[in-house]
């Protein structure tokens, strides 16, 4: 399929299964690297997203592998400036790790990563293992601009996978590939359960996803020995709380309550992963062969209600006050009609409980049993939402000024 284009139905809309079909010429027919389990060279794409800066950490610290990141840039040296710089950001960064990381300039979204013919198949040849974790994440793109990252990065990542010598697929999916209406609620979700389609799927990124997502899958059926992981949110590091990209719902939502001093009265659960949890099982199943050609569950056993959430916060010193839901629109409301600090960033509040996001949906419960077959007794697991890991959070965001001091004005 010509990943430029989107095959309609009859009616001019996107038709997302036939979407989800997978290039007869991928086949995986040729034997595995020696190396596919203790690869020497591992092909990284999403380095400078929030999960794959800790995925390259995993990679340079806990292995001797050398690590090939492609990073969207003008030239090289510009990509390892760039890469170089995100570590830092989080405090990864480890000069003698320098010589085992390689930056290519080249773009996810592009025929051959952009790289070139010659150069695609050099590094096809080169490489032991592939993991992809580019993604675009945004709500309100529609899913023709979502397909070029989503899906094509997909189909060129397989296509590296396949291309010469066989190599393992460590593929980020989404659990959000099964909130439809496809999966009652009702149902636990095995992770031997192929997602189906509905259009009920929240959101063309949803479907973007559920698109990626099979074509993985068809390639597993072809013989690709692939790993697709569903992560539900993830938030950050368990220890040190890191989490820069705060442009996700729940993190902008906590920050309104914060900075207006109340919340609304909600009855839901809240829940996350971290990320320390899904970039050290991606690096576990990695030495896994039998974990190829399987899906796995990554959620938190142990959710969080949020008025318990937000009586972490107040714990930390915040003074919050519960009220109506209707009361607290309001309050944003005039917040983002005011001219004042932060009217836009209230107005981004309103404009997101009027799109599609994931906080109030109907999840279905999920198992894991299939990861937990797979861990050894020393794998890491995932923590529960608990004070220490909030207060974790709390203290990161204060030091990089997304959240005011306790006692500032407002607080």
């Amino acid at each position: 399929m010509n990943e430029s284009l989107v095959a309609l139905d009859n009616f001019g809309q996107p038709d997302f299964e036939r979407e989800a079909t997978l290039d007869q010429g991928i086949q995986c027919t040729e034997a595995l690297t020696p190396r596919a389990l203790n690869p020497g060279t591992v092909f990284l794409t999403g380095a400078t997203g929030f999960l794959g800066v800790f995925l390259l950490e995993e990679w340079l610290r806990n292995s001797a592998a050398t690590v090939v990141c492609l990073i969207r840039a003008q030239n090289d040296i510009e990509a390892r400036n760039r890469i170089l710089a995100h570590l830092q950001s989080y405090g990864l960064w480890n000069e003698t790790w320098s010589d085992r990381l390689i930056a290519l300039a080249g773009d996810v979204s592009q025929p051959d990563f952009g790289l070139g013919q010659a150069e695609f198949a050099h590094w096809a040849e080169r490489v032991d293992l592939i993991c992809h974790s580019a993604g675009s994440i945004n709500m309100g793109h529609p899913y023709a601009k979502l397909k070029p990252v989503n899906v094509g990065g997909v189909q060129q990542a397989i296509r590296m996978a396949a291309l010469g010598h066989t190599k393992p697929l460590h593929f980020i999916s989404s659990i959000a590939v099964f909130y439809s209406d496809a999966h009652p609620p009702y149902k636990t979700l095995y992770e031997t359960e192929a997602p189906r389609y509905h259009p009920s799927i929240k959101g063309d990124y949803g479907k973007s996803k559920w698109v990626a997502d099979r074509l993985v899958a068809m390639a597993q059926g072809r013989g690709l020995p692939a790993v697709i992981y569903r992560p539900t949110r993830i938030m950050g590091h368990s220890q040190t709380g890191a989490l820069n990209d705060t442009s996700e719902i729940l993190p902008q939502l906590i920050r309104c309550c914060v900075l207006m001093g109340c919340y609304p009265d909600w009855d839901i659960e809240v829940t996350w992963v971290p990320v320390d949890y899904v970039s050290r099982t991606v690096m576990s199943l990695s030495h896994t062969p039998e974990a190829w050609g399987k899906s796995v569950h990554l959620f938190n056993a142990r959710p969080v209600h949020w008025l318990t959430l937000m009586d972490y916060f107040s714990t930390a010193g915040y003074n919050l006050r519960q009220i109506r839901y209707d009361q607290w629109r309001q309050e944003v409301r005039q917040r983002a009609g005011q001219g004042m600090p932060e009217r836009e960033f209230y107005a981004s509040i309103l404009l997101a409980f009027t799109g599609l996001h994931y906080l109030f949906h109907s999840r279905p419960p999920f198992d894991n049993g299939e990861l937990l077959r797979l861990f050894t007794s020393t794998d890491f697991r995932c923590p529960g939402i608990d004070s220490a890991m909030v207060q974790a959070y709390i203290r990161h965001w204060q030091k990089t000024g997304f959240l005011p001091p306790v006692g500032s004005s407002g607080t």
